[in-house]
């Protein structure tokens, strides 16, 4: 889980907007010719790993946060919403303060979310959807967590050297249906986070490999589905937990492992 944070402002040209950067011909022809520009990169500029009060190994971080260089524009709000399912006015009137001003977000995410969803069957017909149940923020313990990465993330723009010589600083606008409480409170983080809540995309876990005799477990150390024969799962469903960074690198790795024990398996045959 993660939460949209922001605008920050700041007093220097150093963010860019899409509609005035990069849909251009200038910005095209300078990405084609000289592989240089705006359109090298994809917006998302600095990340790090983090842990807060509630982490008891700290050598384990339980919170990251993305740094989006991308200044609030007019297609912003219907961006976000359009990418993430979030109601296009609540963020248009929300944004509306920040369009045209050189400002930029932090997607705030838990590392490691306590809380656990499931997939049922909806009806015995192999081809019918099937039920989905996230549980997203069943456990307040990851809303506690995300509410002091979210305090950790202002604190990194309005009380570090890098940004205080660029003015940065966190919007003075409340977000929409948050007004009733303290700015800036803990509840004001939550309320935020509730409201403005995405999922980064990086589920896992629903063919959790474990041993043979365990109820969570789907597929064995082999990759093989527990109970059927000739048959592997290998992609990111087999993490039995999500890892704290995103999950492409680790699903590369996993994708590796699977082809080399496929190819051992009938090297021995």
């Amino acid at each position: 889980m993660s939460t949209y944070l922001g605008p920050f402002f700041v007093n220097k040209p150093v963010t860019f907007s899409i509609e005035n950067d990069v849909i251009n011909s200038q910005s095209i022809a300078r990405f084609l010719v000289e592989g240089k520009g705006v359109l090298t990169t994809t917006g998302a500029q600095a990340m790090g790993f983090f842990s807060t009060k509630y982490n008891s190994d700290k050598e384990w971080p339980d919170a990251q946060t993305i740094l989006v260089g991308v200044s609030i524009g007019v297609n912003f709000a219907s961006d976000i919403s359009r990418g993430f399912g979030i109601k296009p006015d609540v963020l248009q009137r929300y944004y509306e303060h920040a369009i045209g001003t050189q400002s930029f977000t932090q997607i705030v995410s838990l590392a490691r979310p306590l809380a656990r969803g499931y997939i049922r069957l909806r009806t015995p017909d192999p081809l019918d959807t099937v039920l989905i149940e996230p549980n997203y923020f069943d456990d307040q313990r990851d809303v506690d967590v995300l509410v002091e990465a979210m305090k950790t993330a202002v604190e990194l723009v309005e009380n570090t050297t890098a940004f205080g010589e660029i003015g940065g600083r966190f919007t003075t606008q409340a977000f929409p249906g948050c007004e009733g409480v303290k700015f800036r409170s803990d509840k004001y983080w939550e309320c935020y986070a509730r409201h403005l809540s995405i999922t980064l995309h990086h589920i896992v876990g629903s063919c959790s490999m474990g041993r043979a005799d365990s109820p969570d477990a789907v597929v064995d150390p082999q990759l093989r589905v527990i109970g059927i024969q000739n048959l592997r799962v290998i992609d990111a469903s087999v993490m039995p937990s999500v890892p704290v960074g995103n999950t492409n690198s680790p699903t590369t790795m996993i994708a590796e492992k699977g082809a080399d024990m496929i190819i051992r398996y009938w090297q021995g045959k």
